[in-house]
């Protein structure tokens, strides 16, 4: 009996590559794609399915909420999230969320054949550096897991959802009635704490545990 694969991956020539890869490792799968998470879900109202390959920027998905929405639907579908977004950020959130695998898009295609076959065989595929920062939280884990304002002073989260919003450090420092310099240190000092290098991260960080 064949094998059912939606995929859902709005960039064209990354599609093809997926599918590629699966033809020449699944050959009797029937392949599905979409362009968006709406149409997406419409076919996992209409449609059972073996395996989901999903991006998580999809137009019309809210991101790691999208691995709730599709488990209302098919509850025991394997969902292996293929994404060109920093995977020590985001894989353990859709992990925990209920996601079976996580892979980049940079992966070689051996990798990512392999985290097919561990997925749809009910085990978790996750890379080797994602299982070394998931096993290093969970030694240092001293209780339960803290919240963003948890982590930062007041001012500190002043600081940072400033930044998230885009707002340039000067237009900070004005706002805050801080020195440039302040500002500076602040910023450095959120980074430390949350464990981010530049604000794209801190951005990413905020909407996966604001």
């Amino acid at each position: 009996m064949s094998i059912q694969i939606i995929i859902a991956e709005d960039h064209p020539l990354v599609l093809a590559g997926i599918q590629f890869l699966l033809m020449d490792h699944k050959p009797d799968a029937v392949i599905t794609s979409t362009a968006d998470f709406r149409k997406t879900i419409a076919m996992l109202e209409k449609q059972k399915f073996d395996l989901l390959i999903m991006d998580i920027n999809l137009p019309g998905g809210d991101k790691v909420g999208m691995v709730h929405s599709v488990r209302l639907r098919q509850p025991e579908i394997p969902i292996l999230v293929c994404s060109s977004y920093d995977e020590q950020l985001y894989a353990l959130p859709f992990l925990k969320a209920g996601a079976n695998g996580y892979i980049s898009k940079t992966a070689i295609n051996e990798e990512f054949k392999n985290a097919v076959d561990k997925v749809l065989s009910g085990q978790t595929y996750a890379s080797a550096e994602v299982m070394q920062n998931a096993f290093r939280q969970l030694f240092n884990a001293k209780g339960p897991e803290e919240s963003v304002s948890d982590k930062l002073s007041g001012r500190e989260l002043e600081v940072a959802l400033l930044l998230v919003k885009g707002v340039p450090a000067k237009s900070i420092s004005e706002q805050l009635n801080l020195s440039p310099s302040s500002v500076s240190i602040y910023k450095a000092k959120i980074f430390e704490k949350l464990g981010v290098d530049n604000v794209i991260q801190l951005t990413t960080y905020f909407e996966l545990n604001g």
